[in-house]
């Protein structure tokens, strides 16, 4: 608690596949990290740079990813709208889902939250891949429902936060990296 308010720790994923006014992917997530120091985060933590195939295969450019922890005094929406206008700022229109994009900004953890409840989570985390692309939550769900599935995220993930212990899955970031698919993980190339 700092001067009377509740401090948590968010984990939040950064992606890129999109240059922007002369700046590479790499440097617009460097420079949207610069952000986060102007603002209510305190950054605790950050991953590695690696370089992936876009998800799904296919559907644009090569994406630059990294990880990082945040302290904040935030609420978890709080800190998702302040994530979304730092994406604004660096030129992200949110047309198609799982487009091309300047800056993806995602809350994948926010403590051991499970929002908004266990039956919401666990209807997406259960959603068929196939009606991923065409539902997506209107509410913040955490943990990330698909963050397990992704090695963009965990191996950057297990970088900075070994031990986190996924809140539902009662399995930490090693453990959740163990049951990844071997071609996803041969996929990431550290930059």
């Amino acid at each position: 608690m700092k001067d009377g308010l509740m401090v948590s720790s968010a984990f939040i994923a950064l992606g890129s596949n999109l240059n922007l006014e002369g700046f590479s992917s790499l440097e617009l997530l460097k420079e949207a990290i610069s952000e986060f120091g102007k603002s209510n985060f305190q950054l605790q933590a950050i991953s590695r740079f690696f370089k992936n195939p876009a998800f799904p295969i296919g559907s644009g450019p090569d994406f630059v990813n990294a990880v990082i922890k945040v302290r904040t005094h935030e609420k978890a929406q709080k800190v998702m709208n302040q994530l979304h206008a730092i994406e604004k700022k660096f030129g992200r229109s949110r047309g198609k889902r799982w487009g091309e994009r300047t800056l993806d900004l995602d809350l994948i953890a926010y403590d051991q939250s499970i929002k908004p409840n266990k039956s919401v989570y666990l209807y997406w985390y259960n959603l068929k891949q196939e009606n991923q692309i065409f539902e997506a939550p209107s509410d913040l769900i955490l943990p990330h429902p698909r963050m397990h599935e992704r090695a963009f995220v965990l191996i950057p993930l297990l970088d900075i936060a070994p031990s986190w212990i996924h809140p539902v899955l009662m399995k930490n970031t090693s453990q959740l990296c163990d049951n990844l698919n071997c071609e996803d993980i041969s996929d990431l190339r550290c930059i």
